[in-house]
């Protein structure tokens, strides 16, 4: 039986037409092979078979065959798995990034490995210490001079290094808030791609709906995406909402109208003829922690919402609500509102408010219309302390990565920074610690003396509970008798190291030090304190008491410091800073490697290869050129069969 005169041309075209757009793939692909984002695309197509083939049970003698290719579309080729890998990696890196340029701004000036810095500046005053307890030289202004100078010289360092974390500090608020800069902050940052990401998704669909897959609107949003991964920890799905129920509650959303015959249509009443395109949700992933600090559970909020296309209440609902994507927003931790100068006061109370989409439909507690509220989350930073500034409650919020995070966990303040989760310590970890060595250093230097001015050797102002309430306790107006009981000795006599406030009153005091404003009392600079030469009366009185307890205080431990000498505890600190650089480096080399390995992964999927699309090209030319073939023999037979009728 001789087939239907022009059946094997359609199927001869079909394959021409095929193979003709499979090479106009390949012509695109080679094109944008450079293009940032590109994914690769290729032809999905199908056989062509008989609409009613015939039954294997009916005595037919006849073989059926299809008729030809299907070109069912054109799609791209990408691996969603590898790409929820990509994504979760990439905020590991992007996390890893951001404490390592923090670190590196401060190992500038704390790493004491490579600078002659404050545990140098420590032992300067030592060894001055050493030359004005000789005897001979106790009395001679000039190695008095000296030890000025290289408590100056300490002071002077302490004042950069905690002026330096400060500037550090601001970059880093900076970076989240982008305040007093030309550049976006991370805020702005999420913001922009959020909503730039919720309008694609109203853009794609609208295309996919009347069949333009938006190929290259897909491959924009994709990239929208990795850039949002890498600030804060997110979770990509893809949901089918054709059905029009909501998932969780089982009532219906009414997504989906169809006019009189049953065709689906669009809000705006238009016929939409293909089949209803999935939607893509974005969620924002964090994690608890009790009040003991364990991890409670992950969980996540919504903050890209599919769209809007097909949702039938649209047109008419408040444009705030009919957002199909969320925001964030900076807070200050148990202020009412935002200031960004109360933010640089104390960047610790720092805090992001993330909102979900108020489109959610599909979320636990939902309304009676199918709607969530806007759902507020803050991250929160600070681990409230007792009084005797021990652990008291540790319940954190924290996301899972993300440049974000990590600059929220360098602006922590000190006890949170150990306890928050992070496995870096703060800015202000590092500020606290040179605060008690300036404070331990001033107490100590102040107090032996004051002892070594009035001869009080009995009578110190030290705590035992509470060393550095000593820098409170201290007179600082008012008279303390001699060891003679009649000469009136003050503060301003024996004061060495103050408060350099230049108002107030702890301007040229002892209240109130830190190592940001220590500084050599101007009274010693002026000639008018000295360092004592009282002993103690009941010793052997020597006027090189004093200059021995000063250098017995510069090796002895102190518990302010945790055991630690002045030395001991700056070059303790730099270690700290030094391991946690470490750590960090080695843990961003192993993201960067299994990213790069992941990506590259990717690349091979989705990446355009020349030499694969050549080798494509080659077939696809053979494929046409074959068909091409069949179409001439078709024809050949067809004019021998119109001859043999003639």
């Amino acid at each position: 039986m001789i087939r239907s005169t022009f059946s094997g041309f359609n199927t001869a075209l079909s394959s021409l037409q095929a193979n003709q757009k499979r090479l106009d793939i390949v012509g695109q692909n080679l094109a944008n092979m450079n293009t940032e984002g590109y994914t690769r695309q290729k032809l999905d197509s199908s056989s062509l078979n008989y609409v009613n083939p015939t039954s294997f049970y009916l005595n037919e003698n006849e073989v059926n065959i299809g008729f030809g290719n299907s070109m069912d579309g054109v799609s791209q080729q990408r691996d969603q798995f590898l790409d929820v890998q990509y994504r979760t990696q990439n905020a590991k890196v992007g996390y890893n990034e951001n404490v390592k340029a923090s670190l590196d701004s401060l190992k500038e000036f704390m790493d004491e490995t490579k600078i002659e810095g404050i545990a140098t500046s420590f032992d300067n005053v030592e060894t001055a210490l050493h030359s004005l307890q000789d005897p001979s030289h106790v009395n001679d202004p000039v190695y008095e001079g000296e030890v000025r100078s290289r408590m100056n010289a300490t002071t002077t360092l302490l004042n950069s290094t905690a002026q330096q974390i400060t500037i550090a500090e601001t970059n880093e608020v900076q970076n989240i808030t982008g305040d007093s800069t030309s550049e976006n902050g991370y805020v702005e940052d999420i913001n922009d791609l959020l909503k730039e990401i919720g309008q694609l998704n109203d853009d794609i669909k609208k295309n996919q709906l009347v069949g333009n897959s938006a190929l290259e609107l897909q491959d924009k949003r994709n990239m929208k995406i990795d850039e949002l991964s890498k600030l804060i920890p997110i979770k990509v799905t893809i949901e089918n909402d054709h059905d029009g129920v909501n998932n969780t509650t089982g009532a219906s959303t009414e997504q989906i109208q169809k006019d009189a015959d049953g065709n689906i249509i669009s809000a705006e009443g238009e016929s939409i003829i293909n089949a209803w395109p999935d939607d893509l949700n974005i969620d924002l992933v964090y994690s608890t922690t009790d009040a003991d600090g364990k991890v409670t559970s992950n969980q996540t909020i919504r903050l890209i919402s599919g769209s809007h296309i097909g949702d039938t209440d649209a047109p008419t609902k408040d444009l705030a609500e009919n957002l199909n994507y969320g925001k964030v927003e900076l807070k200050l931790t148990g202020e009412a509102a935002y200031d960004k100068t109360r933010a640089l006061e104390d960047p610790s109370k720092i805090a992001l408010a993330f909102t979900a989409a108020p489109a959610v439909i599909s979320a636990p507690a939902a309304d009676a219309d199918g709607k969530v509220p806007a759902k507020d989350l803050s991250t929160l930073q600070t681990i409230t302390t007792d009084v005797a500034a021990t652990k008291d409650d540790k319940t954190t919020l924290r996301l899972e990565g993300g440049r974000v995070q990590a600059s929220l966990d360098m602006l922590a303040d000190g006890v949170s920074s150990i306890y928050n989760g992070s496995t870096y310590r703060s800015y202000d970890y590092y500020m606290d610690r040179l605060d008690k060595l300036a404070q331990t250093f001033a107490m100590n230097m102040n107090n032996l003396n004051r002892q070594g001015v009035t001869g009080e050797y009995k009578k110190s102002y030290a705590s035992e509970t509470d060393p550095l309430a000593a820098l409170n306790g201290m007179p600082n107006d008012g008279a303390s008798k001699g060891a003679d009981g009649t000469t009136d000795v003050t503060p301003a006599n024996y004061l060495l190291l103050v408060n350099n406030g230049v108002s107030g009153s702890d301007g040229q005091s002892a209240h109130n030090i830190t190592a940001a404003n220590i500084s050599i009392s101007k009274n010693w600079i002026s000639g008018t304190t000295h360092i004592g030469m009282k002993g103690d009366v009941d010793g052997q009185n020597s006027s090189t008491d004093t200059a021995l307890n000063m250098l017995q205080s510069m090796e002895d431990p102190q518990s302010t410091l945790s055991g630690n000498t002045y030395n001991s505890e700056m070059s303790a600190t730099s270690t700290y800073l030094a391991n946690d650089s470490y750590n960090n480096q080695n843990a961003l080399k192993v993201n960067t490697t299994v990213l790069d390995s992941i990506s590259h992964s990717k690349d091979q999927i989705s990446g355009v290869s020349m030499d694969e699309e050549a080798a494509n090209m080659m077939t696809y030319v053979t494929a046409y050129n074959a068909a091409a073939k069949v179409m001439t023999a078709m024809d050949n037979i067809l004019q021998t069969l119109l001859g043999i009728a003639s």
